[in-house]
């Protein structure tokens, strides 16, 4: 994708934690006594932390002096003793979460995750509760130890408008609390702030291609459990693209929703830095193709991919398989749709498309597979790749920022929207799937999709993802079916004959079990029903362009390895199963 332009529209420093705690602590230096005892709640890592707490203690060595982690504080206190309970683990966690005002109502036990991961792994018996202290916080008991873990908190507003309880930063010396805002904050604000003064166009799109690029102190710190990491980078990053789109979708109430809005693009990009900075780019038109995406000589081998396809790689195995008849479409930015049709012209086969949240990477791989392994079958037409823009913009986001975050900012197209819910013309990527659907009447269309691999968080506004609460935790290789009205039967037997053909399958029913048995511990919420060990979830759509729509949702965002082979293999199987169940199900 190359280099974005950098013409930097605006600019603007705060103040890192540290430096606001040391200000704020100025007044008791010629103080009468000296504070007894000094607790501290920053955003930044282990080893600022650490310094600042070695700093203050030599400045007032009688002084008690503890520096805490102000996101995710319960879980960032366990890590402390993550060592130790390794060595000998616990028999009985008893966790007692908070419930506060304009805040979800498990948010403090989701906020608590992977405890119950941890507690799974130690053979531990973990009993969660809610309760309603006067100051927000926990009361973690350990085999018979009570551990108060206070949770610092300030009301603020979301980009909707409604009040949320935001993190944030505190200093407690002895008896005074004062609390002051942590580096993601300012960023955040100043951003909302910058936002907010612009004379925007009053139609979108509102730009071409907006870049926001914030710089603080933060680091990733790793949970111990599968992909989970402590990593406010990350989450700023979420908050300035959704934060973004919710923005603009203020600005015009009634108008399009979040996945129709043809705002423009928008690529934030968050790097650790010892300064608080933020800069916003505008670099005009959306980034055309560069001539480096041209079609590769290298093709991995896809049955032992481990990671996603570069953009590359994903292009030369298309233009390796396509036949001469294949149509190709071209995206906003002039990257090619390619099209793999099926040989007749019968109605009523499958239609397998991938890439449409081009984030979500191991349904390309398991297109690609399905065409060359099923290549020529009379009722498989597969588009691999419906969003090349939005892949290319993955691949850049993985190299510039870091590769085991979500990069949602390539969720959708050039344009801004969700590809599948674009309703006028100019259709571009769109194009390939409308007809796709209006040339063979697919009886069933398999739509390949992902989800998060780690917990999906966004702290500046209420913590849970606003239209995303069902997501926020990995439950498994989840299955959607979609069906027209009266055609809801038909869905459960597909259902029944998917998961029955998963369930042969030990390492995808473990995985599946594994992760459903920690999701269901954080949170009260059973939006699926296991069937056959697959958790799935159902909804009867008159707007479906076919009878049946089967949507996938594998956890695969940001995972390399072993989960990312499990994933890839994972979808290949759906195909096959549904396409089997086309062959014996056929209504003309």
């Amino acid at each position: 994708m190359g280099a974005l332009p950098k013409a930097a529209v605006w600019s603007w420093q705060g103040l890192t934690d540290s430096a606001q705690v040391r200000h704020l602590l100025e007044q008791w230096e010629h103080a009468p006594q000296p504070p007894q005892q000094i607790e501290v709640w920053i955003s930044e890592g282990p080893e600022a932390r650490a310094a600042l707490q070695a700093e203050v203690q030599a400045r007032w060595p009688e002084c008690t002096v503890q520096v805490w982690n102000c996101y995710k504080p319960l879980v960032s206190r366990l890590l402390d003793s993550w060592a130790a309970w390794q060595q000998h683990p616990p028999e009985r966690l008893e966790l007692r979460y908070p419930t506060v005002p304009h805040a979800h109502p498990e948010r403090f036990l989701l906020e608590a995750y992977p405890l119950a991961a941890w507690a799974r792994q130690w053979g531990c018996e973990l009993i969660t509760a809610p309760h309603s202290p006067a100051e927000p916080g926990y009361v973690l008991n350990v085999d018979g130890n009570t551990l108060d873990i206070p949770v610092p908190l300030r009301e603020a507003a979301a980009v909707t408008g409604e009040p949320v309880q935001r993190m944030t930063g505190r200093l407690r010396v002895d008896g005074l609390t004062l609390d002051f805002p942590t580096a993601p904050e300012q960023l955040w604000e100043a951003y909302l702030g910058w936002l907010a003064e612009q004379a925007w166009p009053e139609r979108p799109p509102y730009f071409g291609c907006l870049q926001p690029v914030a710089h603080f102190p933060f680091s990733r710190e790793s949970l111990h459990h599968g992909h989970e990491a402590l990593d406010l980078g990350e989450a700023l990053s979420e908050e300035l693209y959704f934060g973004t789109q919710e923005f603009f979708e203020q600005r015009q109430p009634g108008a399009p929703t979040q996945r129709t809005l043809q705002l423009g693009q928008v690529v934030p990009l968050v790097l650790s830095s010892d300064q608080v900075q933020l800069e916003v780019l505008n670099s005009g038109p959306a980034l055309a193709a560069s001539a480096s995406h041209s079609p590769a000589a290298a093709t991995p081998d896809l049955t032992a991919l481990d990671r996603p396809l570069s953009p590359a790689e994903a292009l030369a195995w298309q233009e390796r398989l396509r036949p001469e008849r294949a149509p190709r479409d071209l995206s906003v930015q002039g990257r090619p749709v390619v099209t793999f049709l099926q040989p007749s012209e019968q109605p009523g086969g499958l239609l397998v498309t991938a890439g449409q949240h081009a984030n979500e990477a191991t349904g390309v791989v398991a297109a690609l597979r399905a065409v060359a392994e099923l290549e020529g079958h009379p009722l498989l037409t597969v588009i691999p790749q419906e969003n090349p823009d939005g892949y290319a913009l993955f691949s850049w986001l993985q190299e510039a920022q870091h590769p085991e975050h979500m990069h949602h900012a390539a969720r959708y197209t050039a344009l801004g929207d969700d590809l599948e819910y674009r309703c006028d013309a100019p259709w571009y990527e769109r194009a390939a799937r409308r007809r796709a659907l209006a040339q063979f009447a697919p009886q069933l269309h398999v739509n390949l999709h992902g989800y998060p691999s780690h917990e999906w968080t966004r702290p500046m506004n209420g913590y849970v993802p606003q239209g995303f609460e069902a997501w926020t935790l990995p439950k498994g290789f989840c299955l959607i079916f979609r069906a027209q009205p009266g055609q809801e039967e038909l869905a459960e037997a597909l259902a029944d004959t998917v998961t029955a053909d998963l369930a042969q399958w030990p390492e995808l029913t473990a995985f599946n079990a594994a992760q459903c048995q920690v999701y269901e511990a954080h949170t009260s919420a059973r939006p699926y029903r296991m069937i056959h060990g697959t958790p799935c979830l159902f909804a009867v759509r008159e707007s479906l362009s076919c009878p049946l729509e089967l949507v996938t949702e594998f956890p695969d965002e940001t995972v390399t390895g072993a989960d990312f082979r499990l994933g890839q293999q994972a979808q290949l199987e759906v195909i096959r199963s549904a396409l089997r169940w086309v062959e014996r199900h056929t209504f003309r």
